[in-house]
């Protein structure tokens, strides 16, 4: 017979089993077991690591939202400029100075 280690049990166990003894003498051990429990070390970092990582997450999602609307400020912008179809080249480099600066110092180093 399986005793139980239920304290409850002991009784039914004992009468069960051929030599109620056995059961008395598991119940004493059993009663005398102890199981360490570790000191808990850890939890203190774990949680001052988890509130650093909330707040650098807090940070970099607010980073987040304004990288997103200057994104979609540059997209409306991009929507709102005329068709490259319908553009001429002076009208594409009107808003891009530096790339006009270089665009006519090429032409003119190449120039005869």
């Amino acid at each position: 017979a399986v005793v139980s280690t239920q304290s409850g049990h002991y009784g039914r166990d004992s009468s069960r089993v051929s030599n109620p003894a056995l059961v008395e003498d598991f119940k004493a051990k059993y009663g005398a077991v102890t199981i360490p429990k570790p000191d808990d070390t850890q939890s203190a970092a774990i949680g001052a690591a988890e509130a650093t990582f909330k707040k650098e997450m807090a940070e970099y999602l607010t980073g987040a939202e304004q990288r997103i609307a200057q994104f979609e400020a540059s997209l409306a912008g991009l929507h709102a400029e005329k068709p490259l179809e319908d553009m001429t080249v002076s009208e594409y480099l009107a808003d891009k100075p530096e790339l006009r600066a270089k665009i006519e110092a090429d032409i003119e180093s190449r120039a005869l």
